[in-house]
């Protein structure tokens, strides 16, 4: 280890982990702290698993589960659960779908049965679909003057073009008013209980009064295919300039970036390293430092790559005023440059890993932070043994690492602009960087 990276003792809790009859994989955490209990059923399929010109499916199917079942309407339910004191949800993510439930430790078998009811026996009651459909297209159509979340989707939906990831997780204006409530029963019916499929528990438990409940009452997994996204993105060629033409806007939103890695990449910890000192850090970071405290070109900067099953978006974010919006660019890409030229600095380095070794505990500090841990850890296929080597893979990663990974996976040349701004103010200058297109 460098000398002054601090050494942090890091204990990870005891995950109890049994593979039951009926096939289910459910790991355990005895967190007698509180009297609380976390509750976490997880699907491998999400909005990856969206057919085309039907996005949103996966999403809306899981928001359906919270919306009554075929003993409870959707009021019943919820005072049910309110009676209890507890919380539930149910959402999908890209690659895996979630039904959450929460309460008292005192509840525990109460709680385990309403988690069985609301994914086993849904209602899917027209009415409710008709009204959850009809409260997201509002949403969406509030958001869709936002030229923050004009930007985002945009971005995802020109990088990750014919791919399973180029749709927004809920949906859009054009494919939501097309989903019926026969789609969503069938998607429900057709990725029922899919190999892979996982419990996540958490609190004042015992994990092997769990595993029995669990084993005696639900149902058995189906061996099937688990269905898989499409992911082939176009590659980039040079630096291609999407404008989103706004006269109206006095400042311009941008995102910068290219595809990165996947989550399970054996690189992937050296890049939360490079990219914290690079612009994930704060206003330590690199980014931060020269656009916004020494140039004063915007009010936050920051770049990121999402983690995901298949290599996600790195992005760089920021706003600039319009007439500052060429030279923000260029400002960026000179960072860029001498980053990938010069590497880190061992402060920086120290600093890094200082920060990632030291938040970690924090991360597993509540139920749910346990919780989630554990789920992201089974979904991308890290392996528990991933949470408790963390602190030491990021401690061991060196200055040469993180230099070689930054010039091995970023590639300024090879990158895709989106601006949401007034296009007659600077189309002319993101010419000389490359093809340039103005959309509406």
């Amino acid at each position: 280890m460098k000398s002054g990276v601090q050494s942090r003792a890091f204990t990870l809790p005891k995950i109890h982990s049994s593979l039951l009859k009926n096939g289910l994989n459910v790991y355990a955490v005895s967190w007698p702290e509180l009297p609380l209990v976390s509750l976490h059923l997880i699907l491998p399929c999400g909005a990856e698993a969206d057919p085309q010109g039907r996005e949103g499916l996966a999403d809306l199917s899981s928001e359906m589960l919270t919306r009554g079942t075929q003993q409870r309407s959707a009021l019943q339910l919820a005072a049910e659960v309110d009676g209890l004191g507890a919380l539930f949800s149910a959402s999908s993510g890209w690659n895996g779908s979630s039904v959450y439930i929460s309460g008292l430790s005192d509840d525990l078998e109460r709680l385990l049965a309403l988690l069985l009811e609301i994914y086993t026996r849904p209602a899917f009651s027209p009415e409710e679909f008709e009204q959850a459909k009809q409260r997201r297209i509002g949403q969406l159509v509030q958001q869709k003057d936002e030229s923050q979340i004009i930007a985002d989707e945009r971005f995802q939906q020109i990088l990750f073009q014919g791919t399973s990831y180029a749709h927004p997780v809920y949906g859009t204006l054009d494919s939501l008013p097309k989903l019926l409530i026969e789609e969503i029963r069938e998607f429900h019916r057709e990725n029922f209980l899919l190999p892979g499929s996982f419990m996540v528990f958490v609190g004042d438990l015992q994990p092997e009064k769990c595993f029995r409940w669990v084993e005696e009452n639900f149902p058995s997994i189906i061996p099937r295919k688990t269905p898989e996204g499409v992911f082939s993105p176009p590659s980039l060629s040079g630096i291609k300039t999407r404008i989103i033409d706004r006269p109206d806007l006095t400042q311009s939103q941008i995102r910068l970036g290219h595809v990165g890695i996947s989550h399970s990449h054996p690189d992937y910890i050296p890049f939360e390293v490079m990219n914290y000192i690079l612009g994930g850090g704060g206003f330590s970071s690199r980014l931060m430092k020269r656009v916004r405290s020494e140039l004063g070109y915007t009010y936050g900067i920051n770049s990121s790559l999402e983690p995901r099953r298949y290599p996600g978006p790195f992005t760089i974010s920021t706003f600039t005023p319009t007439d500052k919006t060429f030279p923000c660019i260029q400002e960026i890409f000179s960072v860029l440059q001498s980053f990938l030229e010069e590497g880190a600095a061992d402060q920086e380095r120290e600093e890094a890993v200082n920060f990632f070794t030291g938040s970690y505990p924090r991360k597993f500090e509540t139920l749910s932070q346990i919780a989630q841990r554990i789920i992201q850890a089974n979904l991308h296929g890290l392996g528990l043994e991933y949470l408790s080597a963390y602190p030491e893979r990021v401690a061991g990663v060196s200055g040469e690492k993180i230099f070689r990974t930054a010039r091995q996976i970023i590639h300024p040349q090879d990158m895709l602009a989106v601006v949401v701004g007034r296009a007659e103010s600077f189309r002319r200058q993101f010419e000389s960087l490359g093809p340039v297109e103005i959309v509406q």
